[in-house]
C-alpha cells in the first residue's frame, strides 16, 4: 500500500467506520451508481468511488500477512450491471491443474443472486492466469438460475491486468443474467472469495487452501443466504476497514478476533455485554495490518452471552451475536470426542472400562458425567461377564450433568488366551512401494525391528483404537472358504450386520418388521428393455453416430491425463461401449472400476423407493417412526425421509454410514438441526436414511444393495457400502441401473417398483419444505439435467469424480461415463461428447 493510498484509507476511517461481523442478517450495504466506468482492467476511472471493502478474512477470522496475500475491492452499478474492481497482491501464483475445479487453487469466486437467499443465482470461478503454467485467464460458471428468461446463456464481462505484485480484476455482471430491472432501492445478493493456495506459514505451495471471504460463512454454492445484501443507491455505505469474528476456541474459551487496516494500530478495542466490559485490548501492528484477539470465558451450559457490542477507539462499531454455545457443544461432542474401551481387546472374564479419550474436554461439553455399560455376547444375550472368547457388544450410556443420556456402541473382543504380544513372532511380511526405493533384501534382514513395530502398533491399538476389536472378532469368527472377501461379506460387513441385528432386537424392530424384505418381484407378461446388442437402426441412431462419438472421445483422451470408459444405450441397444486413455500407466478398460462419487446418491435413492413401493415407508414419514433414538425429542419441524434425500435436513458432510450408533449421534443433535430451513448439499442425510433401511429390512446396507439391486441386475463389478459417495463401478453396471430407471422401475421380467412409485422419485419443487418462493427442485437421489440438447425431463446425478449419468426418457437414452476425476480439458470436451450423442440420434 503506497503512502498516499494509506492516507486516504485512514482518513476514510476517521470520517466513518463500518465493520464485517458475524451477525449480519440485517446488514444491507448501499452501493452507488457509477457512470463512465469502462471494463478494461484499468482502475483509473474508479478513483476513490464505489463502496469500498478494505479487508477480508477467512471464516474463523484468520488473515495472511500482507506480504503473502492482500485484497480489497470496490462495488458500484450502472444501467448495464453490477460493477466490481478487485485488487489482489499475491506473492506466489499456484493455479489449478484441473479445468473443472479451478477453485482448488489460486482463484476468485463470485456469487450473484436476485436477492440474498434466493434460489436464483450463479457462481463465477476465475483462475487469473498468473501461474506461468497457465498464462491465460480461465473461468468456470455454475448456473443455478431457476428462472433463465429472457437470457438463456450467462455472460460476464471480465478483464484482468497483471501488476508487479499480483493483479487487478474488473468485472461487470449484466442485470439481464438474472432478469433484474435496476433501480434505486433494488436489493441483490453478492459474495466474494479470494482463494490462495500458497502460505508463508508452511512455505509449501501445495499447502491447504486459504479462502478469504467477504462474509463470515461459506457454503454459498449450496445456500445463497450466505451472501451480503447490496442495495442499489445514489450514495455509498461507509467503507469496511474492520473485520470482527467471534466463536468458541476448542470449547474452552470465547474468542473475538478483530482485524483492521494497518493505520488502526494502537486503537483500543472493547467487547461489552450491556454496560459490562468483558474484554479489552489494543490493536497491534500485525504483518502489514492491525489485529487483536480478545479472550473471554465460555458461557455456562444453558446460559449463552446476550448481544455483544464491539467498540473501537470509544466508538461502538457493531453488535455481535455469537453462535449458540450449547449447539456448538453438541456438535463438538459428535465430532471431537473420541470414546474408547481400554483395552478393546482383552483377556479374562472381566469386561474392561471405557471413557472419553479426553475426559476433561468432555466435561467442558456436558459437565460431570457418569458411565454405565451393558454387554451382549455374540448371540445377543445380555451378560455380566465374558465367559467365553469372541465378540461382545457394549451399549454405553453416558449421563450428563443435566441428566441427558448419550449412547455409544462399541464392539470389544475377548482373546481365547492371555498372551504377551512382545513374546510372539507374528511373521509379518510387508512389501514397500517401489517409489520408496527400499531393497527387499534389507526388509528381510530387518524383519525383527519391522515386526516389533507392527506388534507395537497392534498392542497400542488395543488400548487406543476401538476399530481393532471388530477386526479381531471377524478374524476369529470367519471360516476360510477359498474365496476372497468383498465389501459385502468381509469382516467389516460382518460387524455392521451384527450391530443391525442387535439394534433391531433392542429397539423392538425385529418384532415390528419380522418378515424378510423381498425385491425385486418377478412379473408376468411383457418384459421391459434389457441392455442388448443391436443395429444402429434399431437404436434410432444415424449411420455415422458411433464414429462421431468415438472421434470426440479419442480426441479427448489424447488431450487429457485421465482415462475413462463409456456406455451409451438407446432403446435398450448398446450403441458404444468402450474405454479410452490410460490409468496407472496401462490402457483403460471397460471392466476397470471407477469412482462414481455422488452418483451413489442415485443408488441410495433407488433403494428407498423399493421400500416405498411396498408401503413400508412414506417419503413424508418422520424418521422417529423407524429410528427410536429420535423419539420423544422436542423439535420445531420433525425430520422426514424426504428431508434426508432433498438436502433440507440441516446436516453436514459425507459421513456416518459405517458408524453403528450414527442415528444415536444425530439424535443427540436433533434439537439444533435446522430442518426445512435451507437446502444444503450433504451425504449425512443419506447415511441416516441408510439406518432406516437397516432397521426395516434387518440387512446391513451393503448387503441390501447387493441382494435387492446389484445382484438382480447383474452388476457384478460394482462395490458400494455407503448411501452417498463411495460406489466404484463400470459403465455397463451403471447403464443397467440407468435402464431400469428409464423403464420406470422394471428390467426384463423384474419389477423393483411401479411407475407410480418411480414418479415419486423424480425431482419436485420444494415449496412444501422451503416455502412458496423457492424454485429449488430435488428428487430422491436424482436431479434434472434438462439442456445440453437432451430431452426435457432428463435426470441423473452429478459426481465429484466428474463421472456422468444421464437418463433421458424423451429420447429413450442412457449415457454413462466412468472416470476417477475430471482431468485436463473436461470442460472443453464433455459438451462435445454430449453433443455428438444428441447429433447422432434420428428423430424419436
Amino acid at each position: 500500500m503506497n503512502k498516499i493510498y494509506a492516507l486516504v484509507v485512514f482518513l476514510m476511517f476517521c470520517v466513518s467506520l463500518a465493520v464485517m461481523a458475524v451477525d449480519i442478517d440485517v446488514q444491507i450495504f448501499d452501493i452507488p451508481r457509477l457512470d463512465n466506468i469502462s471494463i478494461n482492467g484499468n482502475p483509473a476511472d474508479w478513483g476513490n468511488k464505489g463502496f469500498y471493502v478494505g479487508i477480508i478474512t477467512s471464516e474463523n477470522g484468520e488473515i495472511l500477512p500482507v506480504s503473502d496475500l492482500n485484497a480489497d475491492f470496490r462495488l458500484g452499478w450502472n444501467d448495464q450491471g453490477l460493477l466490481l474492481l478487485l485488487k489482489v497482491d499475491d506473492d506466489v501464483a499456484v493455479e489449478s491443474t484441473n479445468e473443472g475445479n479451478l477453485y482448488q487453487n489460486d482463484s476468485v469466486e463470485l456469487f450473484v443472486a436476485t436477492k440474498r437467499g434466493s434460489p436464483n443465482y450463479y457462481q463465477v470461478i476465475i483462475s487469473l492466469g498468473l501461474d506461468p503454467k497457465y498464462p491465460n485467464l480461465r473461468m468456470n460458471i455454475a448456473d443455478n438460475r431457476k428462472d433463465k428468461s429472457p437470457k438463456e446463456k450467462l455472460t460476464i464481462n471480465v478483464e484482468r491486468t497483471k501488476t508487479s505484485t499480483g493483479y487487478i480484476l474488473e468485472a461487470l455482471f449484466p442485470w439481464d443474467n438474472l432478469n433484474i430491472k435496476p433501480k434505486i432501492g433494488e436489493e441483490i445478493g453478492f459474495q466474494l472469495y479470494v482463494n490462495d493456495t500458497d502460505s508463508l506459514q508452511t512455505g509449501d505451495p501445495s499447502s491447504e487452501l486459504f479462502s478469504g471471504k467477504w462474509y463470515p460463512r461459506g457454503g454459498t454454492h449450496a445456500d445463497s443466504s450466505a451472501m451480503y445484501s447490496l442495495r442499489l443507491s445514489d450514495k455509498r455505505s461507509d467503507p469496511i476497514l474492520v473485520s470482527v469474528r467471534g466463536n468458541y476456541e476448542r470449547m474452552i474459551r470465547t474468542k473475538i478476533r478483530v482485524n483492521a487496516v494497518a493505520e488502526m494500530a494502537d486503537k483500543k478495542v472493547e467487547v461489552k455485554e450491556g454496560s459490562r466490559v468483558l474484554a479489552d485490548e489494543k490493536l497491534i501492528a500485525d504483518n502489514g495490518r492491525a489485529s487483536v484477539n480478545l479472550n473471554m470465558p465460555m458461557p455456562p451450559i444453558g446460559k449463552p452471552y446476550s448481544e455483544l457490542t464491539v467498540v473501537v477507539d470509544n466508538k461502538p462499531i457493531t453488535t455481535l451475536t455469537l453462535p449458540d454455545p450449547d449447539e456448538k457443544r453438541a456438535r463438538a461432542l459428535i465430532e471431537e470426542t473420541g470414546f474408547h474401551f481400554q483395552p478393546s481387546v482383552f483377556s479374562g472374564t472381566q469386561f474392561p472400562s471405557c471413557d472419553f479419550e479426553n475426559p476433561l474436554s468432555a466435561e467442558t461439553l456436558i459437565g460431570q458425567y457418569k458411565i454405565k455399560s451393558t454387554f451382549y455376547d455374540s448371540e445377543y444375550n445380555e451378560v455380566k461377564s465374558a465367559e467365553k472368547p469372541g465378540r461382545y457388544g457394549a451399549i454405553v450410556e453416558i449421563t450428563s450433568e443435566k441428566g441427558k443420556v448419550i449412547r455409544r456402541f462399541r464392539t470389544i473382543f475377548r482373546q481365547p488366551e492371555s498372551l504377551d504380544w512382545w513374546e510372539q513372532n507374528i511373521n509379518a511380511s510387508i512389501e514397500f512401494p517401489q517409489e520408496l526405493r527400499i531393497n527387499k533384501d534389507v526388509v528381510s534382514e530387518e524383519s525383527r525391528i519391522i515386526n516389533d513395530f507392527i506388534k507395537g502398533r497392534i498392542t497400542d491399538g488395543f488400548n487406543r483404537d476401538d476399530s481393532i476389536a471388530p477386526i479381531m472378532a471377524g478374524l476369529y469368527e470367519k471360516k476360510p472358504d477359498g474365496i476372497d472377501s468383498t465389501v459385502y461379506d468381509d469382516i467389516s460387513a460382518m460387524d455392521r450386520q451384527w450391530w443391525v441385528g442387535l439394534k433391531r432386537k433392542l429397539y423392538g424392530m425385529d418384532k415390528k418388521y419380522p418378515e424378510p424384505f423381498t425385491c425385486p418381484k418377478i412379473v408376468d407378461g411383457k418384459t421391459e428393455f434389457m441392455l442388448h446388442e443391436g443395429t444402429l437402426a434399431e437404436a434410432g441412431m444415424k449411420p455415422n453416430a458411433v464414429q462421431s462419438i468415438d472421434s470426440v472421445c479419442q480426441a479427448w483422451s489424447a488431450d487429457s491425463d485421465e482415462g475413462f470408459a463409456v456406455c451409451i444405450v438407446r432403446h435398450g441397444v448398446i450403441i458404444l461401449h468402450k474405454a479410452y486413455g490410460q490409468r496407472d500407466g496401462k490402457p483403460m478398460t471397460v471392466n476397470e472400476a471407477s469412482w462414481m462419487a455422488s452418483i451413489t446418491k442415485l443408488l441410495g435413492g433407488t433403494l428407498m423407493m423399493t421400500l416405498v413401493e411396498q408401503n413400508q415407508v412414506s417419503l413424508n414419514d418422520p424418521i422417529d417412526k423407524f429410528l427410536p433414538a429420535f423419539q420423544n425429542i422436542a423439535v420445531k419441524t420433525p425430520l422426514t425421509i424426504r428431508h434426508l434425500y432433498t438436502h433440507t435436513n440441516g446436516l453436514w458432510g459425507h459421513w456416518g454410514d459405517d458408524i453403528n450408533e450414527f442415528d444415536e449421534l444425530i439424535a443427540d443433535y436433533y434439537p439444533y438441526l435446522k430442518v426445512g430451513q435451507f437446502h444444503s448439499y450433504n451425504g449425512a442425510g443419506y447415511a441416516v436414511a441408510g439406518k432406516v433401511i437397516e432397521m426395516l429390512s434387518g440387512e446391513a446396507l451393503p448387503k441390501f444393495f447387493k441382494h435387492h439391486l446389484l445382484d438382480p441386475l447383474g452388476c457384478t463389478n460394482t462395490s458400494v457400502t455407503t448411501m452417498s459417495w463411495d460406489t466404484r463401478s463400470i459403465p455397463m453396471d451403471i447403464a443397467k441401473i440407468g435402464q431400469m430407471l428409464l423403464n420406470k422401475g422394471k428390467y426384463g421380467n423384474m419389477q423393483f417398483f411401479s411407475e407410480e412409485t418411480f414418479a415419486k422419485m423424480l425431482p419436485k419443487r420444494l415449496d412444501d419444505i422451503l416455502g412458496p418462493d423457492t424454485k429449488i427442485e430435488w428428487g430422491i437421489g436424482v436431479t434434472w439435467y434438462d439442456g445440453e440438447g437432451l430431452g426435457k425431463g432428463t435426470f441423473g446425478h452429478g459426481a465429484a469424480s466428474s463421472a456422468t449419468l444421464r437418463i433421458d426418457p424423451v429420447n429413450d437414452l442412457v449415457i454413462v461415463m466412468t472416470r476417477n476425476s475430471a482431468g485436463k480439458n473436461f470442460g472443453k470436451y464433455h459438451p462435445q461428447f454430449i453433443k455428438a450423442i444428441v447429433d447422432g440420434m434420428e428423430s424419436k
